[in-house]
């Protein structure tokens, strides 16, 4: 049984794809009501041509065992109840959790200046909060059963902070840290954790950050298949961590090695104009 959260669209669509064509029972969780219902039935679509040896009624059967079954639970990660139930309604339902997927995630792409302190409450609920609350709740669940895994969908960002994301940068390198701290703490249980960095996939977030401020990025985008991939790829051979693409690897070496330098190359990549520091300076002194 699998929980994937962020279902509605881009990573979370493909993960429960591909869940779905090797008929695992899914628990897809999103905003978008609608969005949501289309993804199940792409999912159920996915798990009868995976189950050849069902029956025709069978086939027919919306959500039947031979094809998977699809829970949907809509609401907002970014509210705390809603977040901290999804567990205790899905093993209501299914009897048990084997695979938590923390996909669900939010920019926050704005000059620092204009950053409020309900920017950094919602951004830290939603990319940090809800994800390690909801692995909290599955801990036990897992324990009882004998295993599972937990898989933390987090960012380049959670390595190297880029410029415009001091609060999204911030949430992701808490979910990267919380995640190694459970691979450690977690060793022996049986409860596999893995952690995913994606770099610039061709999802929704870009037309999200650009509402908030230009974005000065304009390389390759890779498609979520190539997260999804990773995802199952750290599954089945029981590893803890991949970037996506490998190369965004590098980063953390380069972080590690020549600091300074990458400092500078952000700052050249996507510099703050001397206007946008003259016009915080003269919002800060309007406020005084």
């Amino acid at each position: 049984m699998v929980l994937v959260t962020g279902a509605s669209s881009g990573i979370g669509r493909q993960v429960a794809l591909e869940f779905a064509a090797q008929g695992a029972k899914l628990a897809l969780v999103a905003r978008r009501a609608a969005r949501l219902e289309a993804v199940a039935a792409a999912c159920r679509d996915a798990s009868r041509e995976a189950s050849p040896d069902a029956t025709p009624d069978a086939r027919r059967e919306p959500g039947c065992k031979a094809s998977g079954e699809v829970q949907l639970l809509v609401g907002d990660l970014g509210e705390r109840g809603f977040a901290r139930s999804l567990v205790e309604r899905i093993v209501a339902h299914y009897g048990r959790l084997d695979v938590v997927v923390n996909n669900a995630g939010m920019p926050k792409h704005k000059q620092i200046y204009d950053v409020s302190l309900e920017d950094l409450d919602q951004t830290l609920e939603v990319n940090f909060m809800a994800p390690a609350a909801i692995c909290l709740a599955a801990l036990p669940v897992m324990l009882r059963q004998g295993g599972g895994a937990l898989v933390n969908v987090s960012s380049v960002a959670g390595r190297v902070a880029p410029p415009r994301e001091t609060i999204y940068a911030a949430s992701k390198f808490a979910l990267t840290g919380f995640s190694e701290g459970l691979a450690q703490d977690l060793a022996g249980s049986g409860i596999h954790t893995v952690v995913v960095h994606v770099g610039p996939i061709d999802t929704e977030i870009w037309g999200k950050a650009a509402a908030e401020a230009p974005v000065a990025y304009r390389g390759r985008k890779y498609p979520p298949e190539r997260v999804s991939e990773a995802i199952f790829r750290c599954l089945e051979e029981h590893r803890f961590e991949r970037s996506v693409p490998r190369s965004m690897g590098l980063v953390g070496v380069l972080k590690a090695l020549l600091p300074g330098l990458l400092r500078r190359g952000n700052a050249r990549f996507d510099p703050v104009s001397g206007e946008v520091v003259a016009r915080a300076r003269r919002a800060a002194q309007q406020r005084h």
